[in-house]
């Protein structure tokens, strides 16, 4: 009777399956199976009764070793039946390869870019859990299958974000192949193969003018902070309240109120500071003379800004309440946590903003307080584009392409180009239109 092959599962399963499972190559194929790279065991008798590791994990070869302990018919190694002269011109054995899975891959990837930011390794994460997943789907569960750039093509076709995200996710897919090749896994990276689209959407996305806040939009907001926000009356919920509430709305060990919310939008409107900056922000980062810490450059010198004297009286009054970090000391280390609490509340106040007589013609996000600020400094006279971009850490080539609009000396040279060139120029004599009238309709 011949020996009975079936793939015995460990912890590291790339499937998913259960530790000592076991599955037969009938169960690999059946559509829609999840498949792995487990060793390939062997059961039956061959003298006495036995189960060995095949140390193969393709079913073709793991029938060739079966099938030579059968015709040896033995479990011992077919070297130890050999006769003297078959040793002699037996050729030598060729070294195992080492199996190189996605997953090991995806993980030894990770690691490697473990320093970045918390934000950026988020990215990563999802990024390569949609890497392993569809590797998994299409049944390559070896890192050398992804050899062909149609491959990468399709991958990038199963996306559902937008083209621009697209763009950056498929540089991230080229780093994770230079990566493999680095480490000689892959004898070519197939993503580099792969170009970006560039049509006019893409071209359009990625140069489209920021959308700051208009001090009307600014005035609504600090109206609805004053007035609306924290007002309304919160209905008793058993899904969420433990006891009835008493009074205006629930009350929590601490409440944040409309006027913390209004000190909240001017920190990040008078100072640029992104919502994960402003959510942490410690009291040291103001001198005594209001100047506030904005970056650090490259070469260790600090940039900072000036607010004015009634907000910085806010903020010393702000650390005396709250403590030193003025909106909140937090026990999580994790800045999506943190900067998620702000952000739900700034939606709920842009909510309240709206009404008969006002609607948002472009979403409100978090980010148009930074490009407010950028749109304030750039409408005042004698400040250039290369002030602007020292605050706000950018190159002064991509503040003119986001900020054009609002930068008042590239309109003003503009417009005398335009003079200079037309001014001269041959035109028509003026002629009097006849005007129409009820017969001529």
């Amino acid at each position: 009777m011949g020996l009975k092959l079936y793939r015995r599962h460990t912890r590291n399963c790339a499937a998913g399956h259960p530790v000592g499972g076991r599955t037969y190559e009938s169960d690999e194929g059946r559509r829609g199976a999840k498949r792995c790279v487990c060793l390939i065991h062997a059961a039956g008798t061959l003298g006495t009764f036995n189960r060995k590791c095949t140390d193969r994990f393709t079913w073709q070869e793991a029938k060739q070793v079966a099938g030579r302990w059968e015709s040896a018919g033995a479990w011992e190694s077919i070297e130890a039946h050999a006769t003297a002269s078959e040793l002699k011109t037996a050729s030598p054995p060729s070294p195992v390869t080492e199996i190189i899975t996605v997953d090991r891959a995806v993980e030894a990837f990770l690691a490697e870019y473990k320093h970045l930011a918390q934000s950026t390794q988020k990215k990563y994460d999802l990024l390569m859990g949609k890497l392993k997943k569809y590797s998994c789907a299409k049944g390559y569960l070896s890192l050398a299958r992804w050899d062909n750039p149609v491959d990468i093509r399709e991958f990038r076709a199963s996306w559902t974000v937008s083209q621009p995200t697209a763009i950056n996710d498929m540089n991230t897919i080229r780093t994770f192949f230079d990566f493999c090749v680095d480490n000689g896994w892959l004898g070519r990276n197939p993503a580099k193969l792969v170009k970006s689209p560039k049509g006019r959407d893409a071209a359009n996305k990625r140069s489209k003018q920021k959308l700051p806040f208009s001090d009307e939009e600014l005035e609504i907001m600090y109206n609805a902070c004053e007035t609306k926000y924290g007002k309304q009356q919160v209905k008793w919920s058993r899904h969420i309240h433990h006891h009835r509430i008493e009074g205006e709305y629930a009350r929590y060990n601490y409440k944040w109120t409309g006027r913390d919310l209004a000190d909240f939008i001017s920190i990040s409107v008078y100072t640029g500071l992104r919502i994960s900056d402003v959510a942490t922000f410690h009291i040291d980062r103001m001198t005594a003379s209001g100047e506030i810490l904005i970056r650090t450059t490259k070469n260790d010198e600090q940039v900072d800004t000036w607010v004015p004297e009634w907000l910085q009286e806010r903020i010393r009054a702000r650390a005396r309440s709250v403590g030193s970090y003025i909106f909140g000391e937090h026990k999580t280390k994790s800045m999506d946590v943190i900067t998620d609490v702000w952000r739900r509340k700034l939606k709920a106040l842009w909510a309240l903003c709206e009404g008969p007589e006002f609607k948002w013609k472009n979403k409100p996000t978090p980010h148009r307080f930074r490009h407010t600020f950028a749109r304030i400094l750039l409408q005042r006279p004698g400040v250039t584009v290369r002030d602007v971009a020292e605050l706000l850490g950018d190159t002064e080539e991509m503040v003119r392409k986001h900020y054009a609009a609002w930068v008042p000396e590239r309109q003003e040279r503009l417009t005398a180009v335009l003079k200079a060139a037309f001014t001269e120029k041959p035109q028509p004599n003026v002629i009097q239109l006849p005007t129409r009238t009820g017969t001529d309709q």
